[in-house]
C-alpha cells in the first residue's frame, strides 16, 4: 500500500510539473513589444545645449510648467550625478532587465488577455522611496536608484526592513505589484479575514506572473523572517483563531498584521522576531489552497467572497 502511494504521489507531481512545463512554453510564444525609455540615461549623457532635442524625444518627462533651469540644475546636481554613476554600475546597458520586464508582461498577457503592454521609462528621483514605481495612463516609470542593493550607503537613513525590497531582484516583483495594485486598489470586505485573503490574491496573483520568484522577494522578507514565518505558520494562524480575530472589523488589526512593517504585534515576547505583515501571507496560503482545489480564473478568483475561498480552501497550516 506504501508503495502504490509513492508512486501515487511521483504520478501527480510529474503530471504538474508536465502541465507547468507547457504552461510557460505557451507564455514563451506570447509576442510583446515592450518600448523602453531608458531617460535616466538620456538625461545624463545629454549636454545643456541639447535640451530642446531632450524634451522633443520625451515630451512626458517634461510639463509645460517646468522651467529650463530646473532641467539643468537637475542634469548639474552632484547627487544626481553620483546616482546615475552608481546605477549605471549596476544596470549598465539595462539588457537583463528588459529580458526580465518582457517576460512579466508576457506572463500577465496570458492571464490577463485585456492587458495593454506599458511604455517603461526609467529614471532617478533622487532615493525617493514614495515614487520607486509608478504606474498610469499606460506608462510605467521606475526610480531605479531604489533598486541599487539593501546595503548600498544612499538607503543608511532607511530602516532595514524597507531597505530588503532595495535591490534589482525585487525589480519585476515592485512592477508586478504596481499594475495588481492599480488594478484591484481595494475591496469592500473589511473583516480581518477580508483583507487577508484580498492580500493574499493580489500575492497568487505574483504566483502567476513571476513564477519563478521565491517567496522572500515577494513577501519583502529576508531569508531569516522568511524561515521564522514558516516555522510558525500554525502557531499565528491559531493566535488568529483562539483570539477571534477572523471577522473582526478593527482597523488596527490591519496595522498590526498586514501593514508593511518591521514587525507584527502580536503584544508578546515573538513579536522581535515575526516578520511584518504576517496576515498577508496566511492569506496567501489560503488562497493557494483553494486553488489548488478549484482552480478558478482570475476573474472568479478576485470577485470571490473571502469566507467562501477559506472555506473551500481545506487550508491547514503547516506544523
Amino acid at each position: 500500500m506504501k508503495q502504490w502511494s509513492c508512486l501515487l504521489l511521483v504520478l501527480v507531481m510529474l503530471f504538474a510539473c508536465t502541465s507547468n512545463s507547457k504552461t510557460e512554453q505557451e507564455i514563451e510564444k506570447i509576442q510583446v513589444d515592450t518600448q523602453f525609455a531608458l531617460f535616466h540615461d538620456a538625461l545624463f549623457t545629454s549636454s545643456t545645449d541639447n535640451l530642446k532635442a531632450l524634451k522633443k524625444d520625451y515630451p512626458y518627462m517634461f510639463p509645460v510648467q517646468m522651467p529650463d533651469s530646473l532641467v539643468i540644475g537637475r542634469m548639474q546636481d552632484t547627487l544626481q550625478l553620483f546616482l546615475y554613476k552608481e546605477v549605471k554600475k549596476v544596470y549598465g546597458d539595462f539588457k537583463t532587465q528588459k529580458s526580465e520586464i518582457d517576460d512579466l508582461f508576457r506572463h500577465i498577457k496570458y492571464y490577463e488577455k485585456d492587458f495593454k503592454t506599458p511604455v517603461v521609462v526609467t529614471d532617478l528621483t533622487g532615493v525617493s522611496y514614495q515614487d520607486r514605481v509608478l504606474y498610469a495612463n499606460n506608462m510605467l516609470l521606475i526610480s531605479l536608484d531604489m533598486y541599487l542593493g539593501k546595503e548600498h550607503e544612499v538607503y543608511s537613513g532607511f530602516a532595514m526592513y524597507l531597505a530588503e525590497t532595495f535591490t534589482p531582484k525585487h525589480l519585476s516583483t515592485a512592477i508586478a505589484q504596481k499594475i495588481i495594485e492599480t488594478q484591484y486598489p481595494f475591496d469592500d470586505n473589511r473583516t480581518f479575514l477580508g483583507q487577508m485573503v484580498f492580500e493574499g490574491k493580489k500575492l497568487y496573483l505574483l504566483d502567476l506572473f513571476l513564477p519563478k520568484v521565491s517567496d522572500e522577494i515577494k513577501m519583502g522578507y529576508s531569508e531569516k523572517k522568511m524561515h521564522w514565518l514558516k516555522e510558525n505558520e500554525a502557531g499565528v494562524w491559531s493566535y488568529f483563531i483562539k483570539n477571534e480575530l477572523l471577522f473582526s472589523n478593527k482597523p488596527t488589526l490591519k496595522q498590526r498584521f498586514i501593514d508593511v512593517a518591521p514587525f507584527s504585534k502580536f503584544y508578546t515576547s515573538v513579536d522581535k522576531d515575526s516578520p511584518g505583515g504576517v496576515g498577508k501571507y496566511l492569506g496567501l496560503q489560503i488562497v493557494r489552497s483553494y486553488q489548488k482545489k478549484h482552480q478558478v480564473s482570475i476573474d472568479q478568483l478576485m470577485k470571490m467572497d473571502a469566507e467562501k475561498i477559506l472555506r473551500d480552501s481545506g487550508f491547514k497550516p503547516q506544523k
